[in-house]
């Protein structure tokens, strides 16, 4: 390709390196600005080769020790090479990319050993820093290699993992390759535009690649839960360890490696059931080490990673036979629960004796006065922790009761004449469930003063009200286990008053001051699953219709009010092509209800 005429960068002279330094700091300077423009069309190919080679020497034949004494030149030379490696990498999964970076690509090629070995030596490098800007340019490097080179660079961390007694080295490693696994080929920058080749500038000779370059990151993210995969029993046995002998310095591994399984097996990561399966071998070996002695952030990121496992709102809800791996952590958590007090253990500060002020807008117990403390409330961090572990159980409890009537639809399915066991089956499950649930709720009311009547339904919705997906996923839980229990739970007035989808909805309304607005722009945000619950819940309110109008009373006209109100709202979008998915589902469901309304047989 012929490149445009263009005034060029000239890079220094190789005598003009003032000061006798090892490494070119001006010419790398000069590279660095040009890559921030994601185009090196400006500088000559000979110049930006010799630069590299003269870096690549002078790292390769002197010790890393020796190095850092040049620290800010080596910061220098790592940040560039992870901006070159990021520019190319963003602009190989858009299929345009820079003439002369893609020249440097394929003149490099030969030299990538020397380039690995080099980072490989700074992420092992006592200065955490270097360690970091290393960590960062070796993961985009590792997504543009591919073959053998790519598997042994994978097998080197794979084995930092396993057996480095180098915490920076061991927890940097785990960062390389969760950035892998969490790559995507779509990622955009906020500050790029929506055109593929907008962020070049216009004097850039581009070239166009094929669909089939551009597909080569999803490989290297397959090698790499292969290669976590063999030695996954040996990790997770040297992460246990970690935890049960926590320090300060060992906090950034332990919080990397938990961060980095639930990247493995997040909906995110865009990896298969089969290539993920394996991940979820070790999770109830993490129970064992919460105890009330355990560190706080311990406790948040295994909690993380129970909550991920137990993605009810936007996977297992929507399944109609819920895999073992998640069924078997849920039941785990309710026989902690239930038999272990696991509760008692977690981290969230004192009494709701201790607290201050009530929390707002919910029915609280203002008999015993103010407190004489300073503090009001948990802090935020003790709040984290307890919205954590309730919303786990909550999905434990809803998992729980969806595999048990999957189980029995499908034992029931193949008998010709058994009706009986799915009863037996939730009656058990029924009592077990009651007990965690009563300890769910005595729980969360000793470390809040939510008044002591108040339902689970209606401290559910004050408890999660400032964190969105958090609230619309516990209540698409309380109203699956509710439906789920059947005709048991009517038979159990004080279950049945703690589940009771009807109150978590008016408290809901409530919250939200009766705002269909709200309720739109849920609906419109892919960030909650309130598309699920609303749909099943409308359902439920068509199924249940006498018991929903009982239970609003008076509130009855406000309530049909906010969802007539949210019907026209969605019509309104619906006649100008402004919904962004098909909502007629909703939309006859929102009719149904309020024909049942105007009937008046309420």
């Amino acid at each position: 390709m012929v490149e445009p005429q263009q005034k060029r960068a000239k890079l220094p002279p190789s005598g003009d390196d003032s000061g006798g330094q090892l490494l070119p700091r001006r010419y790398l300077e000069i590279i660095h600005a040009q890559l921030i423009r994601k185009c090196l069309c400006s500088l000559q190919l000979p110049d930006i080769l010799h630069t590299l080679a003269v870096c690549n020497d002078c790292f390769s034949a002197h010790p890393v020790a020796h190095m850092l004494r040049l620290r800010d030149e080596t910061l220098l030379y790592v940040s560039m090479l992870t901006l070159f490696f990021e520019v190319s990498l963003r602009q190989q999964s858009r299929g345009v990319l820079c003439s002369r970076i893609s020249e440097v690509v394929a003149a490099g090629a030969d030299n990538e050993g020397a380039v690995l070995d080099i980072l490989f030596g700074f992420v092992a490098s006592e200065d955490k820093y270097v360690s970091y800007s290393a960590s960062r340019a070796l993961s985009s490097l590792l997504l543009m290699l591919r073959g053998r080179a790519c598997e042994m660079v994978l097998e080197k961390l794979v084995d930092n993992l396993a057996l480095s007694t180098n915490l920076i080295e061991v927890g940097h490693s785990i960062e390389v390759v969760r950035r892998v696994i969490e790559w995507k080929d779509l990622d955009e920058h906020p500050l790029e535009g929506t055109d593929s080749e907008s962020a070049q500038p216009p004097e850039c000779a581009k070239i166009t690649l094929t669909p089939a370059d551009t597909q080569g990151a999803n490989e290297v993210k397959y090698i790499a839960t292969k290669k976590l995969d063999c030695k996954w029993f040996l990790l997770v046995a040297r992460l246990t360890q970690l935890v049960n002998e926590f320090t300060v310095e060992r906090e950034h591994v332990i919080v990397s490696f938990l961060t980095l399984w639930e990247s493995l097996i997040s909906v995110k990561a865009n990896l298969s059931v089969t290539d993920t399966k394996e991940f979820y071998s070790g999770l109830e070996r993490l129970m064992t080490p919460l105890t009330r002695h355990t560190h706080t952030v311990v406790w948040r990121k295994v909690l993380d990673l129970y909550n991920e496992v137990l993605c009810y709102g936007s996977t297992l809800a929507l399944q109609d036979v819920l895999a073992e791996e998640p069924c078997t952590l849920a039941h785990l958590l309710i026989r902690a629960v239930k038999d272990r007090r696991f509760l008692e253990c977690v981290p969230c500060g004192g009494s709701a004796g201790n607290r201050s002020q009530p929390i707002q807008g919910s029915t609280m117990d203002t008999s015993a006065g103010p407190s004489s403390g300073t503090t009001s409330g948990t802090d935020q961090s003790d709040r984290t922790i307890l919205h954590k572990v309730v919303l786990v159980v909550l999905k434990a409890i809803a998992v729980t009761v969806k595999e048990t009537r999957c189980d029995s639809s499908s034992e029931n399915s193949s008998r010709s004449g058994g009706s009986g066991s799915e009863d037996v089956d939730m009656a058990i499950i029924e009592r077990s469930l009651r007990e965690v649930i009563r300890k769910v709720d005595d729980f969360v009311k000793s470390k809040l003063p939510f008044h002591p009547e108040a339902p689970m339904a209606e401290w559910m919705v004050r408890l999660f009200a400032d964190q969105d997906d958090w609230l619309v996923e516990s209540m698409v839980c309380g109203l699956d286990i509710f439906t789920g229990l059947g005709l048991r739970i009517r038979q159990q007035p004080e279950l049945h008053a703690c589940v009771n989808p009807h109150t978590t909805f008016l408290v809901f309304l409530e919250t939200i001051y009766l705002e269909h607005d709200v309720l739109l722009d849920l609906l419109v945000s892919n960030e909650t699953s309130f598309l699920l619950y609303l749909l099943r819940y409308l359902k439920f309110i068509r199924r249940s219709w006498h018991e929903f109008a009982s239970h609003c009373g008076r509130q009855l006209e406000e309530v049909m009010t906010v969802l007539i109100r949210l019907r026209f709202a969605i019509d309104r979008l619906v006649s100008k092509n402004l919904f962004p998915y098909n909502i007629n589902p909703v939309l006859k469901l929102l009719q149904k209800c309020e024909e049942l309304y105007e009937v008046g047989d309420h």
